[in-house]
């Protein structure tokens, strides 16, 4: 009985210790995120402040920028987590079908990118609104940072 209640014991540490861990690197990976949204915001704002910067067009270049930044994140950490997928179905972690989810599920976020933006893009009236259109992209890429780290 005392044996059963040690083992008992020890694999409660166990999970515990487990879970803290796990939850450690959601926390770094949130962190990283969130850093790197901050540097490409900066240098938003930094594009904005050049003397250069003098309409709608130049912002939204600006604005253009910070969103390539994020899509290239974005498709860096998708290609990373679908070779890791495919690596794990290779080996019999993962059943077989599961890589060939992913290039489905991404293409319907971005499907879902493209109309929840251009909604944004049509409420606004005037030479800005391609501006709010991009911006809108950029919130959803870092947004997508987020969730590819919780794959």
């Amino acid at each position: 009985m005392t044996s059963m209640f040690k083992a008992i014991c020890m694999g409660s540490l166990l999970v515990v210790g487990a879970a803290h861990a796990d939850v450690g690197r959601e926390e770094s990976l949130d962190a990283a995120v969130r850093q790197f949204a901050a540097k490409l915001e900066a240098d938003w704002q930094q594009c904005l402040r050049k003397p250069e910067t003098k309409t709608t067009q130049d912002s939204g270049l600006c604005a253009y920028a910070m969103r390539e930044a994020a899509k290239d994140a974005v498709n860096e950490k998708y290609q990373k987590k679908l070779a890791g997928v495919q690596e794990d179905a290779d080996k019999g972690w993962l059943p077989k079908d599961v890589p060939a989810m992913l290039p489905q599920a991404q293409a319907s976020w971005e499907q879902f990118v493209k109309a929840d933006c251009g909604v944004v893009g049509a409420l606004t009236t005037g030479t800005a609104s391609a501006t709010y259109q991009t911006v809108c992209e950029y919130k959803h890429q870092i947004q997508r940072l987020r969730d590819l780290d919780e794959w």
